[in-house]
C-alpha cells in the first residue's frame, strides 16, 4: 500500500508539473524498535544533497526515507521548557538558528518526539535517533525538507 501511495504521489507531482517533493504521512509509535547499533548513520552532506530549488531527491537520499537513523547536530527548541522538549528543530551547527537568515530547508529537521518520549535540552552537540521523513512544510514559518519522529537524544561523544 505504501508503494502505491509513493508511486501515486510521484505521478501526480509530475502530471501537475509542480515541484515533486514527496509528502509522506506517518504515525507515531510508542515503542522503539531502534537499536543504536543498527541505526543508519547519516551525515548532513547527505541531507544537503536534496535540491531545494528543483526538488530533486538523489537516489541515496531516497533510500533512507522512512528509515530509523542517527545523526549528530544541535537542538533549537520550539518550547519554553529548559530541561526537556517534545518538539524542536535539529540543525548541523550551533550557529544555525532561526533568526534571519535561517538555514536552507535541506539543513533543518523538524522533530516531534514519539509519544511518551522527551529530548533532554542541550546547547552542545547531540546524537538524534529517529525515523526520518522527506517532506516539505509549505505554509509554515520555518521551512524544512525533513521531519523526524524522534526516539532518543544522547550526548555527542
Amino acid at each position: 500500500m505504501k508503494i502505491f501511495i509513493v508511486l501515486l504521489s510521484i505521478v501526480l507531482c509530475f502530471v501537475g508539473g509542480g515541484v515533486y517533493f514527496l509528502f509522506f504521512y506517518h504515525t507515531e509509535s510508542t515503542s522503539s524498535s531502534l537499536s543504536k547499533a543498527d541505526a543508519a548513520s547519516v551525515d548532513w552532506d547527505a541531507l544537503r544533497s536534496l535540491d531545494v530549488t528543483s526538488g530533486d531527491i538523489p537516489k541515496d537520499l531516497r533510500a533512507i526515507n522512512g528509515l530509523e537513523i542517527k545523526i549528530p547536530g544541535f537542538i533549537i527548541p520550539l518550547e519554553d521548557n529548559q530541561d526537556m522538549v517534545q518538539e524542536f528543530l535539529f540543525v548541523p551547527s550551533p550557529m544555525a538558528c532561526v533568526h534571519v537568515p535561517p538555514p536552507p530547508p535541506n539543513q533543518i529537521i523538524h522533530v516531534k518526539m514519539a509519544s511518551g518520549k522527551m529530548a533532554k535540552m542541550s546547547y552542545g552537540p547531540v546524537w538524534l535517533f529517529g525515523k526520518l521523513i522527506i517532506t516539505e512544510n509549505a505554509g509554515k514559518q520555518i521551512r524544512s525538507s525533513y521531519e523526524m519522529v524522534g526516539l532518543e537524544t544522547l550526548p555527542y561523544q
